[in-house]
């Protein structure tokens, strides 16, 4: 009984304990924000938030609020427009840079065999000129105007209106780099997030201030890993395993929990961002979500959930739903983000683990690589005794509420395998029926790649969407299978993907941040804001798979028009409609080496 009690005392939000989203009231807690967002002068949320201050923080509040006071509190739509565009400036912060290690021919050129797809990734090498930033001269002179944090390097940004460096997309785009022979840059990019880790504390979701209090999936010590893999570079590794350290502390200080399962106590970790108030470079969305909540909940809790699946990069999923039942039903005002034990999170931070300990063994320290290396076999052995699921014979998120596990099928799900996170003999035992989870799901059926989850909500970590970063977690998953059966599914399903995007970029001339499952080459829809283009993930996992199985894939290879067979939950008109055409839809206009750490 006081085991159970731990959990429940876990999983409480006491408002009180809570910080405010960041230390720039402008852009995260004042009277000037609510005003601004609640009538959406903008339609997008983030615009405003992105804006620069022309005068400084002190003086903006106080003649805000002087406008306030002569307006009983009450500004016109008019009035709070004509003072955003006095005292504030969006000319943009960022200015184009040519990284001096782009080559307009690099050398995984002469790995691709296939002549189409060699001109397509001579195109996407393109795309890094497109994406390369680097901070105006401004931003560093007076930062206390901006809520861009200022960073040392120039940095490849996601695209579209993700004007900033992003943590978990930094992961692709680093690895992309790295087969683009951009080893400078990508080194750069790295040392970018530990100036932010040593500035913050932790790695933020993004180079803003408003992301201060949450971060996103702990991949620093992989994008090192692969850095390290490409380069030998010892001397990075003793300059920075301190603050490789730091960051494992800051997990397991601020997001473990202790559940009780089958009468034994375990710890793990979970996505977690207590602060106040709406996210700023989401607020209306936020707080009108919040009005809409029933049974009583808590809109503090509210805020802690939604940050807390903002900071898994699944914003957002019905992976995050808690139900009436417990189930994944509902809509964003039944998300429960800090009660969810997630796959993902706690295989990627055991990898982080491990790479920290065999970084300590290079470095010739072998007491911290023993401590490092002990830490990361009980996060193995607690991922097994809690998240596999034995009769179904994959892993699941866990359910610390209804003490079970969450039995639905997303990319996630085959995160251990990616991350390096099974035993050798566990892996030999289960590699079949890990086959049979992913055939049974029908999830390889869909023309436009594998959906992220088989739920369609209208969020755009759902049904029908497919996200480039969860391709490459099931890729590399598949691989680490090492069967014959699964590093020939492992083939197919990159040999489909690049086909995939390359029929949407042969269409539209653009690479997207996801793309629609139902139709191959389209872009992905649903969420909060429009489809983005550049994209940095996008463009990273096709330089992976074109470094793997360049000499194989074939652009003469058609996309297959097979049909989904719509399973039970995937009843919907746009799923029993899946006869449509393949053609893409216009656009708008105004719109490896063996792994390092396996």
């Amino acid at each position: 009984m006081k085991l159970f009690f731990l959990v429940l005392a876990a999983t409480a939000v006491i408002a009180d304990d809570l910080v405010p989203t960041c230390s720039k009231p402008v852009y995260c807690n004042s009277e000037l924000l609510h005003h601004v967002q609640i009538p959406k002068i903008y339609p997008d949320s983030k615009t405003f938030v992105d804006f620069q201050m022309r005068k400084d923080e002190e003086t903006t509040l106080n003649d805000f609020q002087k406008s306030l006071n002569q307006t009983d509190g009450k500004p016109s739509k008019q009035q709070l427009e004509e003072f955003v565009k006095e005292y504030f400036d969006d000319s943009g912060e960022l200015e184009d840079w040519t990284p001096s290690d782009w080559s307009s021919e690099p050398p995984i050129l002469n790995s691709i065999h296939d002549e189409k797809y060699r001109q397509f990734a001579k195109d996407l090498n393109q795309i890094w000129l497109i994406l390369a930033k680097r901070m105006k001269p401004s931003v560093i002179e007076k930062p206390e105007q901006h809520s861009l944090i200022p960073v040392t390097h120039g940095f490849v940004v996601p695209g579209g209106r993700f004007k900033e460096i992003y943590y978990w997309d930094t992961y692709w785009i680093v690895e992309g780099l790295l087969i683009s022979g951009m080893t400078t840059t990508a080194k750069g990019m790295i040392e970018n997030l530990i100036e932010l880790l040593n500035k913050l504390g932790k790695v933020p979701n993004g180079s803003r201030w408003y992301y201060q209090e949450r971060s996103q999936p702990p991949l620093l010590a992989k994008m090192v890993a692969l850095y390290y893999q490409k380069t030998g570079d010892i001397e990075f590794l003793r300059d920075n395993i301190v603050a490789l350290e730091k960051e494992m502390n800051y997990w397991l200080d601020t997001h473990i929990i202790a559940l009780n399962k089958d009468d034994k106590v375990y710890t793990l970790l979970r996505y977690y961002a207590p602060s106040a108030g709406p996210r700023p470079e989401s607020y209306n969305e936020d707080y009108t979500n919040a009005q809409r909540l029933r049974n009583g909940r808590d809109p503090t809790e509210f805020y802690v959930d939604i940050k807390g699946a903002a900071e898994s990069g699944w914003d957002f999923s019905s992976r995050w739903f808690l139900g009436p039942n417990g189930d994944n039903s509902g809509n964003l005002t039944n998300i429960e983000t800090r009660n969810i034990i997630p796959v993902d999170l706690n295989a990627i931070f055991f990898n982080a683990l491990n790479n920290v300990a065999k970084f300590h063994s290079l470095l010739k320290d072998p007491r911290k690589a023993a401590h490092w290396a002990s830490v990361a076999e009980q996060w193995r052995s607690n991922i097994e005794s809690v998240l596999w699921n034995e009769d179904d014979g994959i892993w699941y998120d866990y359910d610390i509420i209804n003490e079970s596990h969450r039995k639905y099928f997303y990319t996630s799900n085959f995160a251990p395998l990616w991350m390096g996170a099974v035993e050798q003999r566990f892996l030999k035992k289960h590699a079949p029926r890990v086959l049979d989870y992913l055939y049974n799901t029908e999830v390889l059926d869909y023309p436009g790649g594998i959906p992220t989850s088989l739920n369609n909500t209208g969020e755009q970590w759902d049904l029908p969407n497919v996200w480039p970063p969860e391709v490459s977690i099931v890729i590399g998953a598949l691989e680490a299978l090492d069967t014959e059966e699964s590093k020939r599914l492992a083939k197919d399903v990159a040999s489909h993907w690049v086909r995939v995007c390359y029929k949407g970029f042969s269409d539209t001339k653009q690479m997207f941040e996801k793309y629609d499952a139902l139709v191959a080459g389209k872009y992905g829809g649903g969420g909060e804001y429009t489809v983005q283009e550049g994209f940095g993930w996008t463009n990273g996992l096709m330089f992976e798979l074109f470094e793997k199985y360049g000499k194989e894939l074939k652009s003469s290879d058609s996309i297959e028009d097979t049909p989904v067979i719509p399973a039970d939950n995937h009843s919907n008109e746009k799923l029993s409609s899946i006869s449509e055409s393949l053609e893409v839809i216009p656009l708008n206009p105004s719109r490896s080496t063996e792994s390092f750490e396996n």
